[in-house]
């Protein structure tokens, strides 16, 4: 039984998978509302083109008035020149439908006077069946880079002090006083001050006793030679 259902089953499938491409394409009317015509300038065409993403499996659609306008596909080289000496296809009647059915760049032009000249021309770009439209890349943030400022010398020229210190230099060590040709020597108490000072008092009277005694000596022995 399942043999017997087989060829319906593959035809249900390709016209299932035929309906989703054809719902996928997308037909482009080129100029939108404005149609083939002449254009406010002459960039206007192309303009266009490079606003809308085309893809293959896509279509164009020229809509023009056939008694001012007629469409004409030409090669890269007479487009720049806007010749049609040699063209690949004609149409003269609208509108225009035209299937793309792979990748690459189309050339249109209209040969009428020197409407080609004025700006009625365009290029059409196909791109990849499967392409998606390309997201615009948003802008990256900018990275602010981190600049670390070498440390400042203070107005004499030496570097500050690291935070936490307390910014005061501790006093040199006290070498002591001069005193007396003693370099160093710690100072007296003053009780012991006091007995030397009572010393030195003892020891100057005793010598100046021992001194009068000498001279009173000698001034006797003055005196006893002269009388003798």
């Amino acid at each position: 039984m399942m043999l017997h259902q087989t060829p319906f089953f593959l035809s249900f499938s390709a016209m299932v998978i035929a309906f989703f491409c054809h719902c996928s394409a997308t037909k482009f009317t080129v100029g939108d509302s404005a149609g083939w015509i002449i254009p406010p300038y002459p960039t206007y065409y192309n303009n266009w083109t490079h606003s809308h993403f085309i893809r293959a499996g896509d279509s164009i659609e020229f809509k023009f008035d056939d008694k001012f306008y007629n469409l004409i596909q030409v090669s890269q080289q007479e487009y720049e020149h806007c010749t049609s000496l040699q063209p690949l296809r004609i149409f003269n009647s609208s509108p225009v439908i035209l299937p793309l059915k792979e990748r690459g760049e189309l050339f249109f032009t209209c040969s009428i006077s020197n409407y080609c000249y004025l700006g009625q021309k365009i290029v059409i770009s196909v791109h990849e069946g499967s392409s998606q439209n390309p997201p615009s890349p948003s802008p990256s943030p900018s990275q602010v880079p981190i600049i670390i400022s070498p440390p400042q010398l203070s107005p004499n020229g030496s570097a500050p002090q690291p935070h936490g210190s307390s910014g005061m230099s501790s006093p040199p060590p006290s070498t002591g006083s001069i005193s007396g040709g003693n370099v160093g020597n710690p100072p007296m108490p003053s009780s012991t001050q006091d007995n030397v000072n009572n010393a030195m008092a003892l020891v100057g009277g005793r010598s100046f006793t021992l001194s009068l005694g000498q001279f009173l000596s000698i001034l006797g022995a003055f005196f006893g030679f002269w009388v003798m």
